[in-house]
């Protein structure tokens, strides 16, 4: 999943303007007959050339006038929602924290959820891991994220562990860990060198069993150190007191394994059948204390309000892995690879359907969405007509010449999310569009232009989970209207 609504892209750029009469002299009939042409002046036939290319001339200024007029409409349209939307107050940033851009950085997400609990202000810039930039890989020695940059002495600091106690120290007044000498604090520490044998162990389960020349006593053995692993943390968690891996309180020993434990309990049922946690209420948890963090965790807003993945895009990240390790190799994918993309794009859709009502969002939630809507509307256009998708190929892209459609869904949901009391039209779409479009045909483009985003909004990597879910929400109602409208216009033909 590309990072499509933090991308910059170029402006949008409007649609040639179009014309049913020749382009040019050249291009015109000379006359309806050989006969008929020997019997006319040339000066008569050149008068109506030059007629012809007078009146194509008026008719392409009055088109580029129509859709110079309805793009204004259109951008004035996107700065009233801007103006819409509550003021942002930023303190001053005390650092800038390097990340992945797609917020799948497990180290990453470690030092971000410590920075949003702790409450520090700091500037965000988002690096491809495919392709870093020589100005980070100068101040980086490791050139992996993260890093963190601190504004008043400069100084720049990586790898995540080392972050986290610089943190610690610079940043005093909110402690996540207890007193030095404590037993709290001793029990985090040791939890947190121990982490890396349940990461280990999850990493071997996860991913070893993609290895062909693995067997199955081999796959079992992984999945038992898994599962012993789990026991082990179970019951550490149990003897802190609860609910999180010291006790009350959140600490770093909770960041530390906040960013594996959530997409296991996502992606382990879909590629090994292993749940982590109940499937539904009637199932009694295997591992109890666990399942209390799972529930402390997500009640925790510095969490739950941005760092958080949701359901669908860990369900969607499955696939989308399973795809690339196959396009990266020459073999192809075996068949137990194929069940496991099959489930996990079964359970993606089932999760994008299972979004709660837009109206249920808070007001917070709808002002996220929208404020990064209206803000990167140029990325998400470009993406979804992408003739070179570089990311989830299998979702079908629209059209280039189906743009200005994208783009007017865009401004529909921004519209219903801040409950705007006027609504884009669509006679300014229309004049956007480089043919005659019935109206049935556009409702269903623009069922396919919504459905579309809400299947390539990732969480976090655009926005928090309840942000997402308000977007996703309001992108498929859209969809649903403008189905229907289809239905209707075309008599129940599409």
């Amino acid at each position: 999943m590309l990072a499509f609504l933090t991308s910059a892209v170029p402006s949008f750029q409007l649609p040639a303007a179009r014309s049913s009469l020749p382009r040019s002299r050249s291009s015109l009939p000379r006359s309806r007959s050989s006969t008929l042409a020997a019997s006319m002046p040339d000066a008569f036939l050149e008068g109506a050339r030059e007629a012809l290319l007078a009146q194509e001339a008026m008719q392409e200024a009055a088109q580029q006038a129509a859709q110079a007029e309805a793009r204004a409409a259109i951008d004035a349209q996107w700065e009233s929602l801007a103006q819409s939307l509550p003021a942002e107050t930023h303190e001053q940033p005390a650092l800038t924290l390097y990340r992945d851009t797609n917020g799948w950085c497990p180290f990453c997400e470690r030092v971000w959820l410590q920075l949003q609990v702790k409450g520090i202000p700091f500037d965000e810039v988002l690096i491809d891991l495919r392709d870093k930039p020589d100005w980070y890989k100068e101040i980086v020695p490791t050139t992996l994220v993260p890093a963190i940059k601190l504004a008043d002495s400069g100084d720049v600091v990586w790898e995540s562990r080392d972050i986290m106690d610089r943190l610690e120290a610079d940043f005093p007044s909110k402690p996540l860990m207890a007193a030095e000498g404590s037993p709290e604090r001793e029990r985090a520490v040791a939890m947190m060198d121990s982490s890396t044998e349940i990461m280990q162990a999850g990493v071997r389960l996860a991913f070893g069993s993609r290895n062909q020349s693995v067997t199955d006593e081999e796959r079992a053995a992984f999945r038992s150190d898994f599962e012993a692993a789990l026991d082990n943390l179970d019951v550490q968690i149990e003897a802190g007191g609860g609910p999180f891996m010291t006790g009350e309180s959140f600490s770093l020993a909770d960041a530390t394994y906040v960013p594996m434990l959530e997409r296991w309990a996502v992606q382990l049922p879909l590629s090994h059948g292993l749940d982590i946690r109940p499937p539904n209420a009637s199932v009694a948890p295997r591992w109890p204390a666990l399942e209390r963090w799972y529930g402390a965790l997500a009640a925790l807003p510095a969490y739950s309000g941005r760092v958080q993945g949701d359901e669908y895009s860990w369900a969607a990240s499955v696939g989308t892995f399973q795809r690339m390790f196959s396009a990266n190799s020459s073999a192809e994918l075996s068949d137990a690879a194929k069940a496991v993309v099959k489930r996990a794009d079964y359970a993606a859709a089932v999760a994008l359907r299972s979004a709660p009502a837009a109206s249920s969002a808070d007001a917070a939630a709808r002002t996220q969405a929208a404020r990064k809507i209206i803000g990167n509307r140029d990325a998400i256009v470009a993406d979804a007509t992408s003739e070179s998708a570089k990311s989830q190929p299998q979702l079908k892209r629209l059209a280039p010449r189906e743009a200005p459609v994208v783009e007017s869904v865009l401004q529909s949901a921004a519209e219903r999310l801040v409950k705007a009391e006027t609504r884009s039209s669509r006679d300014s779409l229309e004049e956007l569009l480089d043919a005659e479009w019935a109206e049935a045909e556009m409702a269903m483009v623009r069922a396919r232009a919504a459905k579309f985003v809400a299947s390539r909004l990732c969480v976090p990597r655009d926005m928090g989970a309840e942000a997402g879910a308000a977007l996703r929400a309001t992108l498929l109602e859209i969809a649903n209207e403008e189905e229907h409208l289809a239905w209707s216009r075309s008599g129940g033909l599409l």
